[in-house]
């Protein structure tokens, strides 16, 4: 017999080593999503929850090159692992897109992005 886990909106996680803030976006385990607590570097708790759900628009820091229009994709920079959307995140088109821009960046460095968690496939 089947047995609901959750609704799908967010995943549990254990955040690696430094800084987590909450509201921003993470890439772990695969997974990108916005940390739903502050973690700082200190704590020796570090699990929590981390939204998945592409119904919700967050306001996130994202680099420099992350420039695009409105409803231009973002992706991952290379490599596996940990990212942080503060400074791993492009426009540079790299596998399958982990965000669509919502509003574009501004002039403090924030952009309005949609999570899109989709699964990297090679044709």
């Amino acid at each position: 017999m089947g047995q609901l886990k959750s609704d799908g909106r967010a995943i549990n996680v254990t955040f690696p080593a430094g800084t987590i803030n909450f509201g921003e976006v993470y890439r772990i385990d695969g997974w990108t999503g916005i940390a739903m607590k502050d973690v700082a570097a200190g704590d020796t708790i570090r699990t929590g929850a981390m939204e998945v759900a592409s119904e919700r628009i967050w306001y996130v820091k994202v680099p420099a090159g992350v420039n695009g229009a409105r409803g231009t994709m973002v992706y991952w920079t290379a490599g596996a692992g940990f990212k942080s959307g503060q400074t791993d995140l492009s426009s540079t088109v790299a596998g399958a897109p982990v965000a669509k821009i919502e509003e574009v960046r501004d002039g403090n460095g924030y952009a309005a992005l949609r999570l899109l968690n989709t699964v990297d496939v090679v044709v």
